[in-house]
């Protein structure tokens, strides 16, 4: 896989000259992404968290989030021996409990008795989220 801080990377914009480097916010959306804390709670002194949230928001749209994901599991995949692209993915789902004043969108799952959200993804067979 291709560094991200080098120039001319497909998947992050590198053409002009910016205050703070990008792999300090892609590190830092890795940790929001695994510990789930608030984005003013980020322990990233160096990086105000409105810079994080700002980046996020914008991969997000223009698709960036996505391209690194798959480049990603694709490059695990290679490094556990297998193709990089995988030929069967499993759709996941998992009921999220919500508090009880937290969401007006929320419903039941009767299956679970679970007050809150469903939510859906697509995995492959060693569980790397692909959609």
């Amino acid at each position: 896989m291709q560094s991200l801080r080098r120039p001319g990377s497909p998947f992050l914009p590198l053409q002009r000259k910016r205050k703070h480097d990008l792999r300090p916010i892609v590190n830092a959306l890795l940790w929001q992404l695994r510990t789930g804390c608030q984005w003013r709670n980020l322990p990233f002194e160096h990086l105000p968290w409105q810079t994080i949230c700002y980046y996020f928001h914008r991969w997000k749209l223009d698709g960036t989030i996505e391209k690194l994901n798959a480049a990603l599991n694709q490059a695990d995949r290679i490094r556990a021996g297998q193709e990089a692209s995988p030929s069967l993915l499993c759709i996941d789902s998992q009921s999220v409990k919500l508090a009880p004043m937290g969401s007006v969108a929320r419903g039941m799952d009767g299956h679970k008795a679970v007050n809150g959200r469903k939510r859906q993804w697509v995995v492959d067979a060693q569980g790397r989220l692909w959609v």
